[in-house]
């Protein structure tokens, strides 16, 4: 296992849930961190919450979905960081409704964030990492990218093609030491999910994930996880 202590992480959608867990989990590893986050006030109460951590800590206010904005986070992290070890894609959004119910603006909405936030963050951070000749990207997809369900038609398809995505650039990037994976977590204790019928001890909980992917992180260079799926061990409903 290699240390990580003292490299530079990137997390998107790390206010809350999956992306908060991860940076406190890399944080507690001594890793400097990144998040980026919509919402002004809640961004500013997770950096809060990580400051207690004796690492750098960057609050980058926009939407992935954006290209200008990623433009301007990144370069505001260059201005803060030396480098960008680890990229993690976390940032999504979810609806669900009867496919005959839905629009093409619920379509386009989720396909923004999910889809093309994550093509906009690696055509920024992908490059540095090229230079480097070293790098970590882990893309967060879903068991929706893997079977869809009903109601889930559209969110299904913006997680089978992160998949498509990731599965192409990482042949692409192996040449240049850069390890290109992503994580496909059934049900997981988050706001993403709303209200759910399955008790909360029973269920994946967002610091589970992190643990995942702090423990692929650390595994050494020559190696790496391409993919992996999350599930609860046993889920029991209220």
């Amino acid at each position: 296992m290699q240390d990580i202590t003292g490299k530079y992480a990137v997390i998107t959608g790390g206010t809350r849930g999956i992306g908060l867990a991860t940076a406190h989990a890399l944080a507690e590893e001594d890793v400097n961190v990144a998040i980026i986050g919509r919402n002004a006030d809640t961004l500013a109460d997770a950096a809060d919450s990580l400051r207690k951590h004796d690492v750098q800590i960057v609050a980058l206010n926009g939407d992935v979905s954006r290209n200008e904005d990623v433009t301007r986070m990144l370069n505001e992290v260059k201005d803060a960081f030396p480098r960008i070890d680890i990229l993690i894609n976390n940032a999504g959004i979810m609806k669900h409704m009867p496919f005959l119910e839905s629009s093409e603006d619920d379509l386009s909405e989720m396909m923004n964030v999910n889809l093309f936030g994550i093509y906009n963050m690696m055509h920024g951070v992908l490059p540095m990492m090229q230079e480097q000749g070293l790098g970590d990207v882990i893309n967060i997809s879903s068991m929706s990218g893997l079977k869809a369900s009903s109601h889930s038609a559209l969110y299904s398809a913006t997680k089978y093609a992160v998949i498509g995505m990731t599965e192409g650039v990482m042949q692409e990037m192996r040449k240049h030491n850069i390890r290109v994976s992503y994580l496909t977590p059934s049900a997981v204790l988050t706001d993403l999910i709303g209200e759910s019928s399955l008790k909360e001890e029973s269920m994946t909980h967002p610091e589970d994930i992190a643990d995942i992917i702090v423990s692929q992180l650390k595994l050494n260079p020559r190696t790496f996880i391409k993919t992996s799926q999350m599930w609860a061990t046993n889920p029991i409903h209220k």
